[in-house]
């Protein structure tokens, strides 16, 4: 299981997110750090509906409105705390959430070697 240090969480702030990359079966997929009400969260960015990055390329993951990730390509809304789908098309499913551990520098996100099944 590959992890992947997510460095310098300590400077952000709540509500924002720090991107990260990682590899499966041959392919560059991206994830992401976000702080909500004071914990960190790391996910796969990757729309459970549409196998696409939810913020299509630009950096933004959360909308600011609803207090929600957000995925930029269909409009889905997720619950910063638990991945969980709750307004969109791919309501009742959640994001991949990754497991984490602190390091001295940031994060130690591990990603598995696989997603989930009956995903992407």
């Amino acid at each position: 299981m590959p992890e992947i240090l997510v460095p310098e969480l300590d400077a952000l702030a709540e509500g924002e997110t720090r991107k990260f990359t990682f590899e499966r079966e041959g392919e560059r997929l991206g994830g992401f750090v976000i702080r909500y009400e004071g914990t960190l969260y790391a996910y796969a960015n990757r729309c459970p509906h549409w196998s696409v990055d939810l913020d299509m390329g630009e950096g933004r993951l959360i909308s600011e409105l609803s207090q929600r990730i957000f995925c930029s390509n269909h409009g889905a809304l997720f619950v910063p705390s638990t991945g969980y789908c709750d307004a969109g098309p791919c309501r009742g499913l959640s994001l991949e959430r990754f497991e984490w551990s602190a390091e001295a520098t940031g994060i130690r996100v591990r990603v598995p070697d696989q997603p989930p099944s009956g995903r992407w």
